[in-house]
């Protein structure tokens, strides 16, 4: 393919991205419409198609998307993650150390099925209520809790989208990240808590104020009808434990049985729409739409960058620095795939290399390529708040807060911005590439 083309097809792809991180355009719609673009330029050079851009999405991980949405909707409407958060807090005492353990391990466990921004909904409110009520900083409680959300949903299948991706194009299954994943991520959640020690003081100067955050929770909590921030409301939680279970229970048997996690998630998300009492007006975003939209634009994008030649490159990087070695290879990949996810986000540079590690994985026997570029894309996305859908919600939510304040309340830590969190960002990227490194060394065909 001519180099013009293949510059005027990364400019395209850039161009868009630059204006939805910008948060210049609506996410959904820039994306189609930059899917539109490069079906015309796609026409008007006769380089890609549009039975090519059909074939180029992952109907698969749509499907996932979909039906894990709508889970996670249902269980955040009952009000039980409330409660389990209000528990948590009650249990530490007031220990600012066991504070931020907890939330980090609940942010970590609850990413695991759940969306990470869903899940940082739910217990940012939480954080800044409690930092406030005990004079913590609470911008480096919240980096802690980003990056856990992040390593909750690289250990499964279902816990963010660049997996979901991932299994749909390799056919993997929810035991296999189970087995491949998991294990990692958690000595690299032990890595991230032993980091944060530092920025935490274990001295209590004040004591847990349990009726300040209760009455905080009560008026975030989505299920009011109680008078406790412990209420539920007992038909959503009973109907969402229930399908996600049977769900869960699908995922394992799935490769058994012969059967695709994606259609035993559709058809969970299909139970939840008849069985949710979901309100016809939170529809759309209940099943996560904008990020249907969203990724189905950028399916059909890449489509056209790899039609165009461009990933082309990125194979020859690989190629070139590993030296035809295959754990140079692997390694390559995992921090090639560390370096662009901040620029573009997890998702996104999941999609962008698929193409590439498909290609590569016809010459490699097991499953190592894809645990290397997970890992990759999950160090990335932890470098930066860019890096993630979560980290410009959880910026834009603290400094909203930070306004509301009283005149004269402190507001030392309670902002977390670009800059202030590269601070923790960067080092832990580093240290979750330098332990994924050893990791894929040891597992490499």
């Amino acid at each position: 393919m001519e180099t013009p083309l293949i510059v005027l097809s990364l400019a395209l792809f850039s161009g868009i991205f630059v204006l939805v991180q910008m948060d210049l355009v609506d996410r959904g719609l820039a994306m189609l419409g930059g899917a539109l673009a490069f079906l015309f330029l796609g026409w008007a050079f006769d380089f890609y198609i549009l039975e090519e851009a059909i074939e180029a999405i992952y109907f698969d991980s749509l499907a996932l998307l979909f039906g894990m949405s709508l889970i996670s909707n249902a269980l955040f409407r009952s009000g039980v993650f409330h409660a389990l958060a209000f528990q948590a807090v009650r249990y530490s005492g007031g220990n600012r150390l066991l504070i931020m353990t907890l939330l980090v391990l609940i942010t970590y466990t609850i990413s695991t099925c759940f969306n990470n921004l869903s899940v940082m909904v739910i217990l940012l409110p939480l954080t800044l209520v409690l930092c406030h009520s005990l004079k913590m900083a609470a911008a480096p409680i919240v980096a802690a809790e980003l990056i856990a959300s992040n390593l909750g949903g690289a250990s499964t299948l279902v816990g963010d989208f660049p997996n979901m991706i991932i299994g749909s194009v390799a056919r993997l299954h929810f035991d296999d990240f189970i087995i491949g994943m998991m294990v990692p991520c958690l000595v690299l959640l032990a890595a991230l808590l032993l980091y944060f020690q530092r920025d935490i003081t274990t001295h209590d100067t004040a004591p847990l104020d349990l009726e300040t955050i209760h009455q905080a929770l009560l008026e975030l909590s989505p299920n009011r009808k109680g008078e406790s921030a412990m209420a539920v409301d007992p038909y959503l939680l009973k109907v969402g434990v229930w399908v996600f279970v049977l769900t869960l229970t699908g995922f394992f048997l799935a490769k058994p049985l012969g059967m695709q996690p994606a259609m035993l998630s559709f058809v969970a998300g299909l139970v939840m729409l008849g069985l949710g009492k979901l309100p016809w007006n939170e529809l759309f975003d209940a099943m996560s739409g904008g990020d249907i939209l969203f990724f189905l634009g950028l399916f059909i994008m890449v489509g056209g960058l790899q039609a165009a030649g461009v990933l082309e490159v990125f194979r020859w990087i690989i190629h070139t620095l590993g030296g035809g070695n295959t754990t140079f290879s692997l390694l390559v990949l995992m921090w090639l795939a560390g370096l662009v996810t901040p620029l573009f986000n997890a998702g996104p540079t999941t999609a962008l290399l698929i193409p590439v590690v498909q290609t590569m994985s016809a010459d490699m026997a097991g499953d190592a390529i894809w645990w290397a570029l997970s890992l990759g894309v999950l160090a990335g996305s932890s470098a930066t708040l860019s890096g993630a859908t979560a980290g410009p919600v959880v910026a834009s939510f603290m400094a909203n807060h930070a306004r509301q304040m009283p005149k004269g309340q402190p507001v030392h830590g309670a902002i977390l911005d670009f800059h202030g969190y590269l601070r923790w960002g960067v080092p832990v990227a580093l240290i979750f590439l330098g332990l994924s490194s050893v990791y894929i060394m040891m597992i490499a065909p």
